[in-house]
């Protein structure tokens, strides 16, 4: 189905919805360029095909637009429904989520954390190979991996070290250097990276990957730069997609005051920026976040939409790792 008729059919959907909820404003509506309709005091929105971080994203971001005016999200998907009630009571003010089915509207009740997992050692051969090629060890969803600057080279998949960036590079790496060792093909696969990642390279493909994470690479190597003697990697609560989805990423410190600031790095206009922080902020329980975004990417609306999360917050603009000049 086209995105527009799609569009129009859930909008619809939502007019039948605050029809028989009596809403007062069922005939002044104005539609939004989501799945929303827009009144003068609210803004309701029925969440579609997108992620809870997606919907809960996009709609404070429309709000930023329109000031004074309260959110409320139908969901069809109860599981998200929860997410999105969890995430908004890090926000202020709170969105009201409701789970609409059956032809009912109900309340629902925020969703509870996945218990931590225990960290599983590395590999010795894996912890070898990080420190001889100089290698950030990154453990998340599971799984061990090696970064340069953010971006990977190296990871731990059922036992078996393999070499590449991302899946596909990883598969051939596996086939093309069969009965190579291990630290000949990563050595090559790290040269690449090396020089494909810096300034000068800013427009080389393995340079536009993952800049978030470069941005906490960065952060991570030199704390006293953000006022800490050390910052720690935070395992993300959302799974990234693929290489080329640019996903938020965190780290934690604790400031000269002994204060609790979870730094949070993002590039571009990332929706699920906002439902990000809000998930940590509640899992972490910081006195503060800083959020760190490349200075050509603070925009009134990123701005906006930080204003909602009901915590301490300022915004660092910095320069990233591929735009600086090595001189």
């Amino acid at each position: 189905m086209e995105r527009e008729q799609r569009l129009s059919l859930n909008r619809s959907k939502l007019r039948k919805i605050l029809l028989k909820e009596d809403c007062q404003e069922i005939d002044s509506l104005i539609d939004t360029s989501g799945n929303g309709l827009r009144g003068s005091s609210t803004l309701w929105v029925l969440a579609d095909q997108e992620t809870p971080e997606e919907i809960l994203g996009a709609s404070l971001l429309e709000l930023t637009a329109h000031e004074n005016l309260h959110l409320v999200i139908y969901f069809e998907n109860l599981q998200d429904a929860q997410i999105t009630q969890r995430r908004s009571n890090a926000l202020k003010p709170s969105p009201s989520i409701f789970f609409f089915s059956n032809g009912k509207v109900n309340q629902v009740e925020p969703a509870l954390f996945d218990e931590r997992k225990f960290v599983e050692p590395p590999l010795p051969e894996f912890e070898e190979l990080c420190l001889k090629f100089d290698l950030e060890k990154v453990y998340e969803f599971g799984t061990w991996s090696g970064e340069i600057l953010g971006l990977e080279v190296l990871r731990v998949f059922d036992n078996e070290i393999q070499v590449g960036v991302g899946k596909l590079d990883r598969e051939a790496n596996s086939l093309i250097s069969r009965g190579k060792p291990v630290s000949d093909v990563l050595s090559s696969a790290v040269e690449i990276v090396r020089l494909s990642r810096n300034s000068e390279s800013s427009l080389h493909p393995l340079s536009r990957l993952v800049r978030e994470r470069w941005l906490r690479a960065d952060a991570v190597a030199n704390p006293r730069e953000y006022g800490m003697e050390s910052l720690i990697l935070l395992e993300p609560l959302i799974e990234r997609k693929s290489l080329r989805d640019s996903m938020p990423t965190a780290a934690m410190g604790f400031d000269e005051k002994g204060e609790k600031v979870l730094y949070v790095f993002s590039v571009g206009i990332d929706i699920r920026l906002v439902p990000f922080i809000a998930d940590l902020t509640l899992l972490e329980l910081p006195d503060r976040v800083e959020v760190v975004i490349p200075n050509k990417d603070i925009l009134v609306p990123i701005e906006k939409s930080l204003k909602f999360l009901n915590i301490p917050l300022t915004i660092r603009g910095v320069v990233g790792g591929w735009e600086r000049s090595s001189v």
